[in-house]
């Protein structure tokens, strides 16, 4: 374990070292107003309490919404008796007619917290110091996370056990909260105004049985996380994953230093400005950087940094990054990253990525990226890479120069399209310029690409051809289907300065022997420009030879009609 830490604080001196460079570039802003984000005030349950105490009846209303009530009972009467019809309310609402609006309301784990209301302008700053220790063992415990919830302060203990906060007089009350992995959290009720000192005793959950599992979804895991985040603040984040608050506004310079302190990455504000880096819960509003935006939580409705975005929860709109954005959830709008765009989740909207996309959830909308999409669930929209294309099952259409899905009931447009339960079929076939054709088709029925090579090697009009296509086919009976085929074949004749292209058009009626084994043949279209062609002695010196009737196309177009026959394996 001792080794453990000494590696952490190795870690933690040097991202401080990275940060101190940074610093040179911004200085800090500081500014605070906080207003609690809430969400079990948010939750609607149904009670009906007559003529009962004001204690029973929030134990009442905590019982039924599944927490715990902890307050002061120097400000609330409990022995009152009270009268309330509260179907179908939020539990805002029924504290709002039990109490009237001169209390605020605090969440914290599985707890609210009732305090009284107070105005007037900051008082003087005093200090609290104290120890935290293990309840049944006595253990002094390091890393305990100790805050003020409405001053946003916080502080870690020290391997001690020590910690010392600074706060300012703002009401005649103010609660401290312990909070630590694996521990419930403890409230401390404090005299405002003065220093003092506490010794406090936290205790250990008790659970019942532990269950394995991975946490997937904590920006802190990834690899920009792990470099630019001290353990310290880690630590805090894991022990207050039951706090967050909503502020308006906030300014960093980097994570930790900025208008909300070390207790940034607790806080979901409505605008974040980041002059080198933040770390935040989340944001419902606008964020901008210079460098980059490392949220915990949710991101609504724009998100801009100069290199990366990395978020934990949900997008929400527009994400925009100089070089890459990964996102550890889902998201559903416009996601630009320069390089690179990663979600773990599904997408839906528009992803652009200079050179590579990846979805690992399913896609809904466009994929657009230099190099490569790819997508490892269902793809339903528009898949468009300078080279690869992938995905699980796709139902909209790719196109790329390598297209590729395990299913697919939509259309690749490509040089190579691979199906892995689609068409793989070899054919052999004859046609009146080439005796010898050999063809690889894949993708599906609906669409497939061809490559194809053609000879006639013997005598003295030999001719050799390369080409690429596309076909589909239409089925007409259990034996019977129809499919038409364009191909653009290169011709050697002997001489590579001068390569003609012929362009060939081939219908064809296929006869299914077998599952893996069936004829085809029909008739084909062939066009191509004779000033192209200039063949050596023993190839061919037309096109297509053999007396076969050409005609012209244009100005310096020719065709002729032949014919095709064949077999098909696989």
């Amino acid at each position: 374990m001792k080794l453990f830490y000494n590696k952490m604080d190795v870690r933690m001196n040097f991202i401080l070292r990275l940060r101190w460079i940074l610093l040179t570039a911004g200085i800090g802003l500081l500014s605070r107003t906080p207003l609690f984000a809430q969400a079990k005030l948010d939750k609607k349950i149904s009670v009906v309490i007559h003529h009962r105490s004001l204690t029973w009846s929030l134990e009442e209303i905590g019982r039924k919404g599944g927490f715990y009530f902890s307050y002061n009972t120097n400000i609330l009467n409990g022995d009152s008796v009270v009268d309330v019809d509260g179907k179908g309310r939020t539990i805002r609402q029924l504290l709002e007619k039990l109490l009237g609006g001169n209390y605020e309301y605090l969440e914290s784990g599985r707890y609210i917290i009732l305090l009284k209301k107070t105005s007037g302008p900051p008082g003087k700053i005093y200090t609290v110091t104290g120890n935290v220790r293990d309840k049944e063992t006595g253990e002094k415990l390091r890393e305990v996370s100790i805050y003020e919830s409405d001053q946003l302060v916080s502080a870690l203990t020290d391997t001690n056990g020590f910690f010392r906060l600074r706060l300012r007089e703002k009401s005649s009350k103010a609660t401290l909260i312990i909070s630590k992995q694996l521990y419930r959290d403890t409230l401390l009720f404090i005299q405002p105004g003065h220093d003092q000192e506490f010794e406090c005793s936290i205790t250990q959950e008790h659970i019942a049985e532990l269950m394995p599992f991975t946490i997937t979804n904590h920006v802190e895991k990834t690899w920009m996380g792990k470099l630019l985040l001290s353990s310290k603040e880690v630590i805090q984040s894991m022990n207050l994953m039951h706090f967050f608050a909503d502020k308006p506004i906030q300014f960093s310079l980097t994570p930790g230093l900025g208008t909300h302190g070390q207790m940034g990455a607790q806080v979901i504000n409505k605008f974040s400005l980041n002059a080198l880096g933040g770390y935040t819960a989340g944001v419902n509003g606008l964020e901008v950087a210079g460098l980059f935006n490392i949220d915990k939580k949710e991101v609504k409705y724009v998100q801009v940094a100069g290199i990366f975005n990395i978020v934990g929860g949900q997008v929400r709109g527009l994400q925009v990054a100089g070089i890459y954005n990964q996102d550890l959830d889902s998201v559903q709008g416009v996601q630009a990253g320069g390089i690179s765009n990663k979600v773990t989740g599904n997408f839906s909207g528009l992803q652009v990525g200079g050179l590579i996309n990846e979805v690992h959830g399913d896609m809904k909308g466009v994929q657009a990226a230099g190099l490569a999409n790819i997508t490892r669930g269902e793809m339903k929209g528009l898949q468009v890479g300078g080279i690869v294309n992938r995905a699980k099952n796709l139902k909209g259409v790719q196109i790329g120069l390598i297209n590729s899905a395990d299913t697919s009931s939509g259309y690749m447009i490509g040089l190579i399209n691979i199906v892995k339960n689609g068409l793989h079929e070899i054919s052999l076939s004859s046609n009146e310029i080439l005796p010898f054709c050999l063809s690889y088709k894949t993708g599906t029925r609906k669409i497939y690409s061809i490559l194809l090579a053609g000879a006639a090697p013997f005598g003295n009009e030999k001719a050799y051809a390369l080409g690429f296509g596309f076909g589909r086919e239409w089925p007409l009976s259990p034996v019977l289907a129809f499919s038409a085929e364009f191909t653009f074949q290169h011709f050697y004749l002997g001489n590579w300065e001068n390569v003609p292209v012929v362009y060939r058009l081939q219908p064809a009626l296929q006869v299914r022997l077998g599952r893996k084994l069936s004829l085809f043949g029909g008739p084909a279209l062939s066009m191509y420009s004779p000033d192209k062609l200039s063949a050596a002695p023993g190839y061919k010196s037309g096109l297509p030879g053999g007396g076969t009737h050409t005609f012209s196309i244009g100005k310096n177009g020719s065709a002729w009609l032949g014919w095709s026959l064949g077999i098909n394996f696989f």
